[in-house]
């Protein structure tokens, strides 16, 4: 390992799967960047993350375990606390970093000083790991800001940031509720001035769990949504913005299982390859 990294890549963990959390390590270790660390911040849970990383070896994993339950909030900003890199990335524990991805995401970067946050284009794949489909997103900063009013323009795990714009924003703060924390601070990082693009490279195979999505979730979400608009957006919405907003209001009186469908329809473009 490096005496001091090039990016450093920050993981949350929570009650880690055994297959899908190793995958998500060894998607890092293999990236064809090697200067790197990757950060796992782990609350407690009836599983260890410790366990299911036996055996790998690697002295770029630092692995942090909070001694009791915190918040994802906590978790994220422990991560970015405890990263050494100029340049972050974001994994989660059940996503897979394609080999390329850091090499590619940075060498952007060094090219673009101007962007501080980096997303891109996902392979969106089920619990086996067999491609659904593909998700895309505006590319550069200007159609990032105007889908923004409507929806998450960049995609969490996909991200690379420079650590300088997300220390300067006090990293994640939204508590109202316990999800869309990403989505308030891209917000606030645009509010500040921050420029953002997206690659249009499928960088990030990004899982889909239908079977394990709970319908209370996605109503919180959707709060959360309709909440970081009212912040951040609604003084900017055009009309297809403020339809969109209207809609979400009205699906919170829909049926769960409405919802949960609605969700699964647009999670992604079935198909593509």
């Amino acid at each position: 390992m490096a005496d001091q990294p090039i990016v450093s890549v920050v993981m949350p963990v929570l009650n880690p799967h055994p297959i899908y959390f190793r995958e998500a390590v060894e998607s890092v270790l293999r990236q064809s960047l090697r200067e790197l660390e990757l950060v796992i911040v782990e609350d407690p849970s009836p599983v260890d993350g410790r366990e299911l990383l036996k055996g790998m070896g690697d002295p770029r994993i630092r692995h942090i375990r909070n001694p009791a339950r915190t918040s994802l909030v906590d978790q994220r900003n422990r991560a970015l606390a405890e990263a050494r890199a100029d340049f972050i990335a974001m994994l989660d524990a059940d996503d897979i970093a394609e080999p390329d991805r850091l090499h590619k995401q940075l060498d952007y970067l060094r090219a673009h000083p101007d962007i501080g946050v980096l997303g891109s284009a996902l392979t969106i794949i089920d619990s086996a790991g067999t491609q659904l489909g593909t998700r895309a997103y505006p590319l550069d900063h200007d159609a990032i800001i105007a889908a923004m009013c409507r929806y998450n323009a960049i995609a969490q795990p996909s991200v690379m940031a420079r650590r300088s714009v997300l220390e300067a924003a006090g990293g994640y703060q939204y508590r109202t509720y316990p999800v869309n924390e990403d989505y308030e601070l891209w917000s606030r990082l645009a509010a500040s001035g921050v420029r953002f693009a997206n690659s249009p490279e499928r960088l990030l195979r990004y899982r889909v769990h239908p079977h394990g999505t709970k319908a209370a979730m996605l109503r919180r979400m959707l709060r959360a949504t309709i909440d970081v608009k009212k912040l951040w957006w609604l003084d900017r919405m055009d009309t297809r913005a403020r339809l969109r907003f209207y809609a979400e209001h009205a699906l919170l009186g829909l049926p769960a299982s409405w919802v949960l469908r609605l969700f699964m329809m647009t999670q992604y473009v079935a198909g593509e390859r």
